[in-house]
């Protein structure tokens, strides 16, 4: 899909609310009811509060890949830099992407490539050496995107209610 990669900044968080509500149907799709998923308007408000504190410092980017033609998001990436802290010499700073969205139109067409591979870019220009990006395990081809774009596993979250036996 043609789209021009730009740099977001805080004042474009509004107008990635209908493509973070795809995501997180998307999620509630894969996910089947195994797992509990919020409803819109909570999921939105906490992602929108999130955004727009990370994108207000230094530590987090924002990438949109616009439609050429109306010049709305197809697709984005939040890159949140972290300390690595102090098990791993990952350098001073990781890079976390901690959103990919694809609009379900743009989904198989190299958009979410061309997103992490400028995300990639921005990383070195900032002289960081690692990232990590996390994915529901149900949700496999994003795994299958990731492993093409050079993720391997390394840490392993696991999540259980507290009152299961």
């Amino acid at each position: 899909m043609n789209a021009e990669i730009v740099a977001g900044t805080a004042d474009d968080v509004d107008a990635l609310e209908p493509l973070w509500l795809a995501m997180l149907e998307h999620h509630r799709d894969v996910t089947g009811a195994e797992w509990p998923v919020r409803g819109p308007e909570p999921s939105w408000e906490l992602c929108r509060k999130d955004y727009q504190s990370w994108l207000g410092e230094d530590g987090a980017f924002l990438l949109i890949a616009r439609d050429p033609d109306t010049g709305g998001p197809l697709g984005y990436v939040l890159c949140r830099l972290q300390p690595s802290g102090p098990t791993f010499d990952l350098g001073e700073r990781r890079g976390e992407v901690d959103s990919l969205v694809v609009s379900e139109q743009a989904r198989g067409s190299g958009l979410g490539s061309a997103l992490l591979r400028e995300c990639k870019e921005e990383l070195r220009r900032r002289g960081v050496a690692y990232w990590s990006i996390g994915v529901v395990e149900a949700n496999e081809d994003a795994v299958r995107l990731y492993e093409r774009v050079g993720f391997r596993p390394w840490v392993r979250e696991l999540l259980a209610r507290v009152d299961d036996e």
